[in-house]
């Protein structure tokens, strides 16, 4: 090799520890080269300067910055909150025994509803409460108040079990998708939000496939119901993730 080629490495070769092979080939070549002898020694003394020069720690804005950054990329993309209420209303009907047709239009509504709760989870921190207003609204225009007139008076238990745990296994999709997002980003009632969105898809896709869908008292004790513990079950996991989130 020429010896400007061993100058070019002289600054690289003077940052190698003694007794490192490369480093003692060159200093071989070195001793009957002056020039890269020199090279080699400013090397050095560049190397000396380095390891004696102290950098200022970075400031505690920089940290947060760097924090928020790195916990960004680890957060759950904000379309899958939505995509899993969606989700939570699609599995159920694709499921279903028998659909009414006739229920398709109040549905697609209230999935609609439950989709855009679920993408606003963490707005607001009641959002949980809004869910299940939503829920008993649903159940108000779809079977009226058990009591009053024209209300259907079945409670049908058997049924109600099955519609109760439909609405609590809708809920965990969004639910999931939340407490992933949770970590980087602790909003209060993010959690009980979506879960009472996803429990909220469910209850539209019961209103197709649930065979006593018409019945108040089945209506609120096991739809409504199912939006009501699913938003406590949010609020309860948000309480025990709340000391870890952000660390």
């Amino acid at each position: 090799m020429s010896s400007d080629h061993f100058r070019t490495e002289a600054a690289g070769m003077a940052a190698l520890p003694e007794g490192d092979p490369d480093r003692a080939a060159f200093l071989t070549h070195a001793r009957g080269c002056a020039e890269c002898m020199q090279a080699f020694r400013e090397g050095e003394k560049l190397q000396a300067l380095l390891a004696r020069a102290e950098l200022p720690a970075p400031s505690a804005s920089s940290l947060e910055r760097a924090r928020r950054a790195v916990l960004s990329r680890m957060a759950a993309p904000w379309w899958l909150r939505p995509a899993a209420a969606a989700a939570a209303f699609v599995v159920p009907v694709l499921f279903a025994r028998h659909l009414d047709a006739e229920g398709w239009a109040a549905a697609l509504l209230v999935a609609a509803a439950a989709t855009a709760l679920a993408a606003s989870a963490g707005a607001l921190k009641a959002g949980g409460l809004v869910g299940l207003f939503a829920s008993a609204g649903f159940a108000f225009a779809a079977g009226g108040v058990p009591g009053f007139p024209h209300a259907g008076a079945g409670l049908v238990p058997r049924v109600g079990a099955e519609c109760l745990i439909v609405e609590l296994l809708a809920a965990a999709l969004p639910l999931a998708a939340a407490a992933w997002r949770f970590r980087s980003d602790p909003r209060p009632g993010a959690l009980a939000t979506a879960a009472a969105a996803g429990a909220l898809a469910g209850q539209a896709a019961l209103h197709l496939g649930c065979s006593a869908h018409g019945q108040a008292p089945h209506l609120w004790v096991f739809h409504v119901g199912g939006v009501a513990l699913a938003a406590l079950a949010g609020w309860l996991i948000e309480t025990r993730m709340q000391p870890f989130a952000e660390r």
